[in-house]
């Protein structure tokens, strides 16, 4: 941001300020989410900006402006709809409106959302921003948020320029006379029209008789947080980032925890609950079977640490996630059911891993202790679970 003190500017101070100073608060950094242009991710909640305002296209000027594009908020909404990672979405308004075109499919579209999608207004949520607002969830404003504008505006802006255009005998209304009485009645007739779809979006989004919102929502002026909640237009007040752990708490993964690799390694060897390294090893991919019952967890921790292989409280990257998968693959196929040689194998590469596993089955092919199932060999053929294990260590 620094860089725009840099080059001379042609902008107004109110709109400068603007692009320099953040639009709605939070408590923590958001990493950005892959594939995005403007989503941040908080754990496993999407944050979606719908600030300044709103155009069809992206542009230059737009993101001067601090405005948003709405291909970019469809481009951005699918991303973060198409993510396993992410549970649900926030997005958060601070938007006058803008460009009517293409918001009612927009709209459609989070709407349709299989997530949860919750609107957070901050600021100012009016005319298309209260639209796209409306077709979530929820909306959840700050107590002095702005809700409202509900309504459609054509304007023509006069010029002393005067271009001559002659209009095919069919289209009188295709160049219309704003100034002249016809062409008042023809954009009324058009403005009023958008309009009824407007109010039956937004009366449909929220549950509510179109008569209600033409009453109540304001006839097209603002209304304060507490009264728009009032009259329906809202739901209730909060903030962000209490929005943003109350949607954390309410998504939380497998043992109440944001999952990961760094996670899994660490409750296998840092006295967590059995309970947590059972989720733990089964988030890894390995699902023990075994005759004898359930593995000794307490085993597997201790032999885990032991070895000293198992780094649970370093930070892990790609490469070391890769390994774990291989091996628990080749584990699980070759049913692998003893914890003590699990863990040894975790110490592995997985060519060494893969090696461990044939080599043990040939020296102890009848025993149940490191196999839940070895088929004997008395056939002459070779053991089928021998020839699957052997194509996968060579992988």
């Amino acid at each position: 941001m620094n860089s725009l003190f840099d080059r001379p500017m042609l902008i107004s101070s109110i709109e400068l300020e603007g692009i320099l100073n953040p639009e709605s608060l939070e408590a923590r950094y958001s990493d950005r989410l892959k594939g995005t242009w403007s989503v941040s991710k908080r754990g496993n909640i999407a944050i979606l900006p719908i600030h300044g305002v709103i155009s069809r296209f992206d542009s230059w000027l737009n993101w001067l402006r601090g405005g948003t594009a709405t291909e970019d908020v469809a481009r951005d909404f699918t991303a973060a709809q198409e993510n396993p990672e992410i549970k649900a979405v926030i997005l958060d308004f601070d938007t006058p409106g803008g460009d009517a075109r293409a918001i009612h499919e927009c709209a459609e579209m989070i709407r349709s959302s299989k997530k949860p999608v919750i609107a957070y207004v901050g600021g100012q949520c009016a005319s298309g921003g209260l639209w796209w607002a409306s077709a979530c969830d929820e909306i959840i404003v700050d107590k002095t948020a702005e809700l409202g504008s509900l309504g459609v505006v054509f304007g023509y802006r006069a010029t002393d320029t005067k271009t001559i255009e002659i209009v095919s005998a069919n289209a009188p209304k295709k160049r219309i006379d704003p100034a002249s009485d016809a062409g008042k009645l023809e954009i009324q007739q058009r403005a009023n029209d958008l309009e009824s779809v407007f109010i039956a979006k937004v009366a449909e989004y929220r549950g509510l008789d179109i008569e209600k919102v033409k009453s109540d929502f304001g006839q097209g002026g603002m209304m304060i947080a507490e009264k728009a909640i009032s009259v329906g237009m809202a739901d209730k007040l909060g903030s962000l980032e209490g929005l943003i752990k109350d949607l954390q708490a309410k998504h939380k993964n497998v043992y109440g925890a944001t999952m990961g690799l760094k996670t899994d390694l660490r409750a296998l060897v840092s006295g967590k609950d059995d309970s947590e390294v059972e989720a733990a090893f089964k988030h890894l991919g390995y699902v023990p079977e075994t005759a004898g019952g359930t593995p000794d967890i307490k085993k597997i921790k201790a032999d885990a640490m032991a070895a000293g292989k198992l780094e649970g409280e370093a930070e892990t990257k790609a490469a070391e996630q890769v390994r774990i998968a291989q091996i628990m693959e080749k584990a699980q196929i070759a049913k692998v059911s003893n914890p003590a040689f699990m863990a040894e194998l975790l110490t592995l590469t997985p060519e060494e891993a893969g090696k461990k596993i044939l080599d043990t089955q040939a020296d102890a092919a009848a025993s149940q202790e490191i196999f839940s199932t070895v088929n004997p060999m008395s056939t002459g053929r070779e053991n089928p679970l021998v020839a699957d294990a052997k194509k996968r260590a060579e992988v």
